[in-house]
């Protein structure tokens, strides 16, 4: 039971992370960040280390009082992020990171690095879709570890910089793309079969 508890946790928080794809915002730090000082430095890390987690355990929290509040089903949850997650995910693939992002120098750390570059309508369209599926306890948990990683992947972005390049984080980005397509997709197909299932066709 715990064993499955932990698979479900971790399975969940490697799809956040794909879709979150902290690999896909490096490119976009990396001209702030090569000149940023140590307090500067430090500021991005826990805006990223308390932003990314906060905004996301809030939708879980409140996910499902939403969904009620405009009568919203599952399966239309499900097709809609699926649709969100699949624009989202050819856009990466297409471009190595969303057109929407674009780096403001005074405002690039919470806007929009944090949200909507890591957080954005993916990740959030994921972890309610989580949150009707999962136990609290998981999906919370499953956050907390996609955005520890996040963290980790921001704060030592120098050095992955030095070591990878932009070219080779833009293939990461790209192929983590692939993996959210593909949930995209089973997202679709699932709210579809639900929605058959809802109407007993």
């Amino acid at each position: 039971m715990i064993e499955k508890a932990l698979m479900n946790t971790l399975f969940m928080a490697f799809q956040l992370l794909a879709i979150i794809d902290p690999t896909g915002a490096i490119p976009l730090l990396a001209p702030v960040i090569s000149q940023a000082d140590e307090k500067t430095l430090k500021k991005i890390d826990k805006l990223v280390g308390i932003g990314v987690p906060s905004i996301l355990i809030i939708f879980a929290l409140a996910g499902q009082y939403i969904l009620e509040v405009f009568s919203i089903k599952t399966p239309d949850l499900e097709i809609a992020g699926g649709i969100i997650l699949l624009v989202v995910s050819i856009d990466i693939l297409r471009e190595g990171y969303p057109k929407t992002a674009s780096i403001n120098v005074e405002e690039f750390v919470f806007v929009p690095i944090v949200t909507p570059m890591l957080v954005g309508p993916g990740a959030i369209t994921a972890v309610l879709v989580m949150r009707s599926t999962y136990p609290l306890w998981q999906v919370i948990l499953s956050i907390l570890i996609a955005s520890g990683v996040t963290y980790l992947i921001i704060k030592f972005s120098q050095q992955i910089l030095r070591r990878l390049g932009q070219d080779m984080l833009k293939f990461i980005g790209r192929f983590m793309s692939l993996i959210v397509a593909g949930w995209s997709v089973s997202l679709i197909i699932q709210g579809i079969g639900d929605v058959i299932k809802m109407l007993n066709i």
